[in-house]
């Protein structure tokens, strides 16, 4: 039988993979405000270094718990799916894929020239999918009223596989030796589901693994949060939205989390419209709660959701200001 032994989930912003004497780079462009300081490069190396600490207990932690797949609920930014058809949940039931092992372009920091980068073994890696357990989770979905998208190809070989499932493999399972479920959840692009629709998603995905007659141990990342608003040219960090989501970890409360991003989220901010569309809901102009960056904390509630009931632990929130971003990393033990 398939056993669950691990649920880890952690951030996955471009600024936990340039060094720290860059982020006051990327910082420049962008206007001085009171909500979101300009921090000095001691400060910003000190918040680097305990973000890398952090990365290296989820190593540590993955490496102990010796699963033979990880399944990552992760979203997509256009990256693989368009907005001809973009699926609100989806898993990739293929055998194997490719990706850039961190971002696809170059360009990022001020002065780099912007393209896509070469693809070379430092920059390309081909991932292995364990296709049995990802087609019995879309069977097993399916069967509890999940409406579940698939995909045996990537959709877009050129690009491959997105960041938010390739970027934390870097800095936790780095030769990519470990088989991916890449689980595909719309956090970015209103309408997306509610952080209560994630939760109960986690819990039907425990479900399936535990009921599969697999041998098989079983990691769960959920990637991507916490609070940012990529592209806003006044974007703030909402540090206590995120202390809040962040304190039902040790209670092991995955319903409670999802109630707290959903209240966030009942109502559009006041200034919402299209001049602020694009941060707010992914651009769509349709709003179901929050979306954008900070949208992806539901790949955290869904994460949350397969844990419920256990208490997990928070190893550190860091606050980038550089980005702004809200830094999470954290933890269940099964």
């Amino acid at each position: 039988m398939a056993e669950i032994v691990l649920v880890e989930a952690t951030s996955h912003s471009p600024f936990l993979f340039m060094e720290p004497h860059q982020w006051n780079k990327v910082r420049a462009a962008r206007p001085p405000l009171t909500d979101n300081p300009v921090m000095s490069e001691e400060e910003n190396a000190a918040q680097h270094k305990r973000c890398m600490d952090a990365f290296e207990v989820l190593r540590q932690k993955m490496e102990e718990a010796k699963p033979d797949v990880i399944l990552v609920f992760g979203d997509d930014q256009q990256e693989l799916f368009g907005l001809d058809n973009f699926p609100a949940f989806g898993i990739f039931v293929g055998d194997e894929f490719e990706g850039y092992r961190t971002s696809a372009r170059t360009g990022f920091i001020p002065g780099e020239q912007r393209g896509w980068r070469e693809k070379t073994p430092e920059t390309w890696v081909k991932v292995q999918n364990n296709p049995q357990l990802a087609q019995e989770l879309a069977v097993g979905l399916t069967h509890r009223d999940f409406d579940i998208s698939f995909s045996f190809e990537v959709p877009n070989k050129e690009h491959g596989m997105g960041h938010a499932f390739m970027r934390p493999f870097t800095r936790i399972v780095p030769d990519f030796d470990i088989p991916m479920i890449p689980f595909f959840v719309n956090c970015y692009f209103g309408p997306q589901p509610s952080a209560n629709r994630c939760y109960r998603l986690g819990k039907a995905v425990r479900e399936v693994i535990e009921a599969s007659p697999l041998d098989l141990r079983v990691a769960v990342l959920g990637s991507g949060g916490l609070w940012h608003t990529p592209g806003s040219p006044t974007s703030w960090l909402n540090t206590e939205f995120d202390e809040r989501l962040l304190s039902y970890i040790p209670k092991g409360d995955g319903k409670g989390m999802a109630d707290e991003f959903d209240r966030e989220g009942s109502t559009p901010p006041a200034d919402y419209g299209p001049a602020t569309s694009r941060w707010v809901d992914g651009g769509t102009g349709m709003y179901t709660g929050i979306g954008s960056g900070t949208g992806e904390t539901r790949n955290w509630v869904a994460a949350a959701g397969v844990a419920d009931g256990k208490p997990g632990v928070v190893i550190d929130y860091v606050p980038v200001f550089a980005s702004p971003c809200g830094m999470g990393f954290a933890y269940w033990e099964m």
